[in-house]
């Protein structure tokens, strides 16, 4: 993989002619021409495909990138590799339309066959207004897609929040759960989350009784806990003692009316949902609260060794999706494993199981258009003209990258059997239980 970036400062919106922001593209496309010319000379061969991975390279966000094409470029061992060459872009977070239009333009003018991006959904919109466009198919692992923010050039593989909702509620539904509450942020994905766990669960007949969002600075849950459970009230003094130390409680629950005794709870699940840090504090404070005795269902930040060496505790019978499941003894994921830890030292994560099934979905695809450029239409001759042959598609369009894509029906990788519908690579996702300091696995993506 060859890498270069583009660097993109953050633009002000002035009157009058905006010299800085002309003067940085022009830098932009600058680099991106000069570096893309030299790769092409240097890759020699028509026939291997360029594919451009436009993915933060620099900053914050750069752990999550590395990961990804940490995978993505181990696919690159399997057969039929050696048809494609990677070139990474840096994608600056907040790099907007007209930063994106350009990098896609400079990328149409040296012959890249597809772009593999964005990791996160905010850009998506830009990738897929540009990748019809300019005709340049784009194949992301973002965990939000939506269907105005895609296009018919936008192939997504990744484990999307929506798919992890709609997996939850179905073994709700199928386990007799049918009254739930949800706690969420009020920001960020969170609405959206909330709206996707209203629709699974009126089409599964589960009732949504109540629900209660949280924000940013939000440290201590009682008040949303006081929304979605019926706590006894006691006046102060009403308890001895005795009875306090026993139950645990203090002057200070007194007078907000709590006790450690067990609350009216009127749902039989409780959905939750946020960053690491607000679920762990979610967990303590339920547990504080006496508010237990029920399935918790978490989305898959709770799939992290680190968050449950310090929250297993709270994490009983707590159900959990994710997209891979790095100690599954399948025979695929366990060759997968063992490569990237020879490779890199560690075992991967999710983000590297899809950088490498997005690998081999492109290998795939580029065998399938090596195969079709060679086949010579019908009626032709025995022998082969002295020149390429495309095949035609219609009278009016030759066989494309695109179609090569399309073509690509199925596919089994590490992170389980996709089939394409649509522009969607659906696969289904694992499923687990926490229980006693053990993973239960309730479902497999290779069933």
């Amino acid at each position: 993989m060859s890498e270069y970036s583009i660097s993109i400062g953050r633009i002000k919106k002035q009157k009058g002619k905006p010299i800085i922001f002309t003067l940085i593209f022009i830098a932009t496309v600058f680099l991106i021409l000069s570096v893309l010319f030299a790769l092409s000379s240097a890759y020699g061969k028509e026939s291997t495909l360029k594919i451009a991975v436009v993915i933060p390279t620099r900053g914050r966000f750069v752990y999550f990138s590395k990961q990804f094409i940490n995978g993505l470029l181990l696919s690159l061992d399997d057969k039929g590799g050696s048809k494609i060459n990677y070139v990474t872009v840096n994608l600056p977070v907040n790099a907007g339309a007209a930063d994106i239009n350009y990098i896609f333009n400079s990328l149409s003018k040296k012959g890249v066959s597809a772009v593999i991006g964005p990791l996160f959904a905010t850009q998506l919109k830009y990738f897929a207004s540009n990748s019809v466009k300019f005709k340049i198919p784009v194949i992301t692992p973002s965990p939000f897609v939506t269907k105005k923010d895609a296009s018919s050039f936008t192939f997504s593989y990744g484990m999307t929040l929506k798919q992890e909702i709609r997996t939850e509620i179905e073994y709700a539904a199928s386990n007799g759960i049918d009254y739930i509450s949800v706690i969420y942020p009020h920001n960020g994905y969170g609405p959206k989350l909330m709206d996707y766990i209203r629709h699974f669960s009126s089409k599964n007949g589960i009732d949504v009784i109540n629900s209660t969002e949280y924000n940013d600075k939000t440290v201590d849950f009682f008040y949303n806990f006081h929304s979605i459970v019926k706590f006894n009230k006691l006046k102060k003094g009403h308890l001895s003692k005795a009875e306090e130390a026993q139950l645990g409680v203090t002057p200070f629950d007194l007078m907000r009316g709590i006790t450690k005794v067990r609350p009216h709870i009127p749902f039989k699940g409780l959905f939750i949902i946020g960053n690491p840090s607000k679920l762990g504090l979610i967990l303590t404070q339920l547990m504080y609260y006496n508010i237990t005795g029920f399935p918790i269902f978490g989305l898959s930040p709770f799939d992290s060794e680190h968050f449950m060496e310090k929250y297993g505790f709270y994490m009983q019978n707590a159900i959990f999706t994710d997209g891979f499941f790095k100690y599954d003894n399948n025979k695929v994921v366990k060759k997968f494993d063992s490569i990237y830890q020879n490779n890199y030292g560690k075992m991967p994560n999710i983000l590297s199981a899809e950088g490498y099934d997005i690998g081999g979905i492109l290998i795939k695809a580029a065998e399938a258009f090596s195969h079709r450029k060679a086949i010579v239409p019908s009626g032709s001759s025995n022998n082969p003209p002295p020149f390429e042959v495309q095949y035609l598609m219609k009278a009016d369009r030759v066989y494309t990258f695109y179609d090569a894509i399309l073509s690509v029906k199925s596919f089994s990788g590490v992170c389980g059997i996709s089939r394409l519908s649509g522009n969607k690579f659906k696969k289904g996702l694992y499923l687990f239980k926490y229980r006693d300091n053990k993973i239960y696995v309730l479902k497999s993506p290779f069933q």
